[in-house]
């Protein structure tokens, strides 16, 4: 991309010190923009049967929420990048979480449920945006630690959020969790507007639209964004998908115990997430993610043949540690090397590609479980997990391959480590 800069050569915005205050508003922003849109999720599939959906509406309902993002995330970075900006990304986003919230929690047809939860998916997109805009708050060489701290708190956010919201549930009704999340959405907006963003200086060449775009083309983007799918299909087969079925079946796990079963597969997913800022000074990112994915499918084989719900918990834990050091990792390859005009049609590539997996994850999980019973979701779990740990060094590593497809000045660097 035109006027970007490898990484590592600092500009003087680059060389600025971390501007604590804005870093601690952007961690309370991204805080509560989980949590808004997290609050309602244990309701929201059977708040959409209460209101007459059958199991693939309520299916059509959750797959909205992914499909948008799919569509829409792709433009919001260009968008983001061309006007050189990401606040009032993510203040719609937030706007559009509170709106999807009121709608949902006031929804009395299961196509209104599913619409809302589609404006949902278009107040996810915004993390595109707050992504982008935390990682620009700390120096280049920080970008890792960015990344990790990102996915620790997007992880958490969502484990507290959940249970709160099923909590909230139980105490006050099933429209209690919606109108809690309109008002977290309220309150993020408000904190958000005090963030101040990093100024940037002007590009030489201010590149086109078609420029942007073309950043899809770049090896490595494709790379991770492609692993990233992989990561995102193990997830919702398993802990998002057949975990818990298989816990209900086998072991007749009840509310508690599959809350616990939530809580083992998630704390650990954030600490991974956590340790990815220190353990990438020592190791080359294509490592961690290979690392990452081994422990997946190891956890993914364990939980088949856990002969108890105990053994179940720690396989979870695994597995959930394992995708917490792949998540941030792939973040941060795929946005490496692009310069600031540059990395939010990056970092909107790569969130579109891999929310493939999560509204397609579920249905290929579904099928192949069908097909040959939860043993074979696992096993295909597994699979994936491992064949792209073995992808990870080809598709990641240095020096395999250049950035010129995306445009002759590009400079993109390496962004294994």
């Amino acid at each position: 991309m035109a006027g970007s800069r490898r990484a590592g050569e600092a500009g003087p915005q680059d060389r600025a010190p971390v501007a604590s205050a804005s870093l601690a508003l952007a961690v309370l922003t991204t805080c509560l923009y989980w949590a808004s849109l997290y609050l309602y999720v244990p309701v929201l599939a059977p708040e959409a049967h209460r209101l007459g959906a059958g199991v693939a509406g309520v299916g059509l309902v959750l797959a909205a929420y992914g499909f948008v993002q799919f569509l829409l995330r792709i433009p919001t970075g260009v968008w983001s990048d061309r006007i050189g900006r990401r606040g009032p990304f993510v203040w719609g986003a937030l706007v559009a979480s509170g709106v999807a919230a009121l709608g949902m929690g006031l929804a009395r047809r299961p196509w209104v449920l599913g619409l809302f939860r589609g404006v949902s998916g278009l107040g996810a997109c915004g993390w595109v945006a707050l992504t982008v805009l935390f990682a620009e708050l700390v120096p280049p060489a920080r970008a890792a630690w960015a990344f990790g701290v990102l996915g620790f708190l997007s992880t958490g956010s969502q484990l507290v959020a959940s249970l709160v919201g099923g909590a909230l549930a139980r105490a006050l009704g099933f429209q209690a969790p919606f109108l809690g999340a309109a008002g977290l959405a309220a309150l993020g907006l408000a904190v958000s507007a005090l963030l101040r963003e990093p100024r940037r200086p002007t590009p030489a060449h201010a590149p086109t639209v078609w420029e942007r775009l073309a950043v899809g083309r770049e090896r490595r983007l494709l790379g991770a964004s492609g692993l990233s799918v992989a990561s995102h299909y193990v997830t919702f087969a398993t802990t998002y998908g057949f975990t818990p079925l298989l816990a209900a079946d086998r072991f007749r796990a009840g509310g508690l115990a599959l809350g616990i079963l939530t809580v083992c597969a998630a704390a650990p997913s954030a600490l991974g997430s956590l340790a990815v800022g220190r353990l990438a000074a020592r190791w080359p990112g294509w490592r961690l993610v290979a690392a990452g994915f081994v422990l997946a499918a190891a956890g993914a084989v364990a939980a088949v043949l856990a002969p108890s719900l105990s053994w179940l918990d720690a396989a979870s834990a695994l597995l959930g540690g394992g995708l917490g050091l792949v998540g941030p990792s792939l973040m941060h390859a795929a946005v490496a090397g692009f310069g600031p005009e540059a990395r939010g049609a990056a970092m909107g590539f790569y969130q579109s590609l891999y929310a493939i997996g999560m509204f397609g994850g579920p249905a290929v999980a579904g099928w192949v479980g069908s097909a040959l019973g939860l043993s074979g979701a696992f096993g295909s779990a597994a699979a994936v997990a491992l064949v792209a740990a073995v992808a990870a060094h080809t598709l990641l590593a240095p020096g395999r391959g250049a950035a010129a497809a995306v445009a002759p000045r590009a400079a993109v660097a390496d962004p294994g480590r």
